[in-house]
Order: structure tokens, then sequence, then C-alpha cells
């Protein structure tokens, strides 16, 4: 029998024991600028916390005591929500659609609901519309990054061997 040249290899498919059954997707665009947006939100959140804490006699003398124990408990909310979504995106868990999901829609609920009720800055209205801009365009990626193909074989229990899921 000749041996055939110039004929390209052929494709080696993983076998149960090869290290590439274990290999995930890379992380989607989507998945990343959700993770930078929910690391943002975070940061945001334990800053407006801490701030609230440590200039507490200002904050009571503007504004009163009440407004003082939303800004505590809203940048305490603000900071815990987004740490499991944190790990789940940074650790591949199964569980992280879960997680995201529900933070994902409370974070927008909680900004027009504040800027509705507790904001008295009459210049405010100025950047409704990109406002509103920017939480349909939030929920549109959400729904991307959950909705990929990529996305669904990143979280893909099957191959979970981090130990984070």
């Amino acid at each position: 029998m000749d041996p055939v040249y110039n004929q390209p290899m052929p494709e080696l498919q993983p076998t149960p024991h090869s290290p590439d059954r274990y290999r995930r997707p890379k992380r989607s665009l989507p998945l990343i600028l959700i993770g930078l947006v929910f690391a943002l939100w975070t940061v945001l959140g334990w800053l407006r916390f801490f701030g609230a804490l440590a200039r507490r006699e200002l904050i009571v003398s503007l504004v009163g005591p009440g407004i003082h124990a939303y800004l505590l408990l809203a940048g305490l909310a603000w900071g815990l929500l987004g740490l499991p979504v944190l790990w789940a995106l940074t650790f591949r868990s199964h569980w992280a659609p879960l997680a995201l999901q529900p933070a994902a829609a409370l974070y927008p609920v909680l900004y027009w609901l504040e800027r509705i009720l507790l904001w008295r800055d009459p210049g405010a209205h100025r950047n409704w519309p990109l406002m509103l801009l920017l939480t349909i365009a939030w929920v549109g990626l959400v729904f991307w990054g959950l909705r990929s193909a990529q996305s669904s074989g990143f979280f893909n229990r099957k191959h979970d061997n981090t130990g984070g899921g």
C-alpha cells in the first residue's frame, strides 16, 4: 500500500480520558460585560454603604435619619447582591444563570424606584432618555448573554471540574 502524502491529518476526537474533554468554551463577550457591570455596581454599593457610615452626621443633618437608613440599606443590598453573581461568573458555577436573572432585574428596578421616589433634583429629567436606553441595553445584554450557545456551554454542569459549582 502506497502512503498518501500531502493530505490533511484527520481531526482527533476527544476521548473519555483526554484533557480536551474537560475544556470549556471561553467566556463570551456578553458575559465579560455582565461581569464588569456587576463588579461596578457591587463596588458602588459598598462605597455608598461605607460613605453613609462615615458621613452619618452630615447626611442626617441635611436629609434626616430615614434617608440615612435607606442609604445604608441600599448600599449594603447593592454590595451584597453582586457578590454571588460575581462568584458564579468567575468560577463558572452551573447556578450562575439562576443567580444572574433576579439580580440583573433588581439593580435597574431599584435604580428607577430610587430615581422616581427619592430624587429631588429638578434637572434630573434631562438624562432620562439616556438612562432608559442604558436600561434597555442592559436587559438586551443579559438576554444575549444567557441565551447564547457559548454561554450555555460555559455554565454546563457536565464540564464542571473546577470545584466552584
